[in-house]
C-alpha cells in the first residue's frame, strides 16, 4: 500500500476575486486547468469560455481577464496545451453522436487562442455526463497523442461502492478525422479513488485527482509502453484539524513548478457540508510534501 500524506496549501482565491463572472449572476463551475509559463488557463462546464488567471493569484494582476471568443453550448472538462504545436487542447465531456452514443469532442485553439476546429473521440460512452474529465497533451516517438481520463472505473460509471481501483486513462491518436483510442494505462489497483476528476504531466510524472475521495495520486508513466511504473504516492488535501474534508469539489489539476500543482474547484454540490463552501468556486496552489 502506498504511503499516504497530505498537500500543503500555499496560497487560493475565489475565481470571482480574480475576475468578472462570464455572464452575469453565472456561478464559476471550474473544470479543468492548464499552467502555460505564469499563466492558469481555466475552463468551466457551465459555460464555454476560458479565462487566464495569473499564477500568483494576485488580485490587481492585469493577466486576469476571459481569453477568445465565447463560444455556444455548455462548457469544457479539461484543457490541455502542446508548446510545440502551440495549440491548445479543450475536452467536451460528451455530445450526441450521429450514430445514437455519446461521444467527446476535442477543440483546438491556437496560441492567440483562435478556434482552430473541433474532432470527435471515437469511444462511446453510455450517457452524456460519464465521459472523459481530464485530458494531456503529450508526445511519444515523435507522434502527439492526447491522454483522456475516464471519470468512472473502468470507464463506466458504477453505484456499486466497491467499484474502485480501476481508474483508467485512454491514449488517443488522431488519425482519418477523428481522435482514436491506440492505448489504455490502468492505474495501479491501490489508488481505490472513487471516481477520476483531472490529470496532469510533466516529464514522466503524472498526477491525477479525485473529486469524490479528495485525493491526488502522483507516479510515473512509461510512455513507450503507455504503463504506469511503480507504486506512486497518495496524497490527502488538506482538512480540519478534527481530519473532516474541506475539499470536495477539485476538478482540474495542473503542474506549476516541479513540486507545486495548481487546483481549480467546481460549484458545491447540497450534499456537501456547508464548510464546502470556503473552497469550492476557487483556485489553489498546492506544495507537495
Amino acid at each position: 500500500m502506498a504511503k499516504r500524506r497530505s498537500l500543503r496549501l500555499l496560497r487560493e482565491r475565489k475565481l470571482a476575486d480574480l475576475l468578472p463572472p462570464p455572464e452575469p449572476a453565472a456561478v464559476f463551475e471550474a473544470s479543468g486547468v492548464i499552467v502555460v509559463k505564469s499563466d492558469c488557463f481555466v475552463v468551466l462546464d457551465n459555460i464555454r469560455r476560458v479565462a487566464r488567471i495569473d499564477a500568483s493569484l494576485r488580485l490587481d494582476s492585469e493577466r486576469n481577464h476571459w481569453v477568445g471568443a465565447r463560444r455556444s453550448g455548455e462548457g469544457y472538462e479539461a484543457v490541455s496545451y502542446n508548446p510545440k504545436l502551440r495549440r491548445f487542447f479543450l475536452m467536451i465531456e460528451a455530445e450526441k453522436h450521429s450514430d445514437g452514443t455519446y461521444k467527446a469532442i476535442v477543440e483546438e485553439a491556437d496560441a492567440r487562442w483562435r478556434f482552430k476546429g473541433r474532432t470527435w473521440v471515437d469511444f462511446a460512452f453510455d450517457k452524456r455526463n460519464t465521459g472523459f474529465e481530464g485530458l494531456a497533451a503529450v508526445e511519444s516517438g515523435g507522434r502527439n497523442y492526447l491522454l483522456a481520463l475516464c471519470e468512472g472505473n473502468k470507464c463506466r460509471r458504477s453505484r456499486k461502492k466497491l467499484q474502485h481501483g480501476k481508474g483508467r486513462i485512454h491514449v488517443l491518436q488522431r488519425r482519418q478525422g477523428m481522435w482514436h483510442p491506440v492505448a489504455v494505462i490502468k492505474l495501479p489497483g491501490h489508488v481505490g479513488f472513487r471516481d477520476y476528476a483531472g490529470l496532469a504531466l510533466r516529464g514522466d510524472r503524472i498526477a491525477v485527482v479525485s473529486q469524490e475521495s479528495s485525493r491526488l495520486w502522483i507516479g510515473r508513466l512509461n510512455r513507450r509502453e503507455w504503463t504506469i511504473s511503480g507504486k506512486g504516492r497518495i496524497y490527502d488535501f488538506p482538512r480540519t484539524k478534527k481530519g473532516k474534508r474541506l475539499y470536495h469539489t477539485v476538478e482540474g489539476i495542473s503542474w506549476l513548478t516541479p513540486s507545486t500543482l495548481v487546483a481549480v474547484s467546481d460549484l458545491r454540490k447540497k450534499r456537501h457540508p456547508k464548510r464546502s463552501a470556503r473552497t469550492d468556486q476557487s483556485i489553489h496552489v498546492f506544495k507537495v510534501v
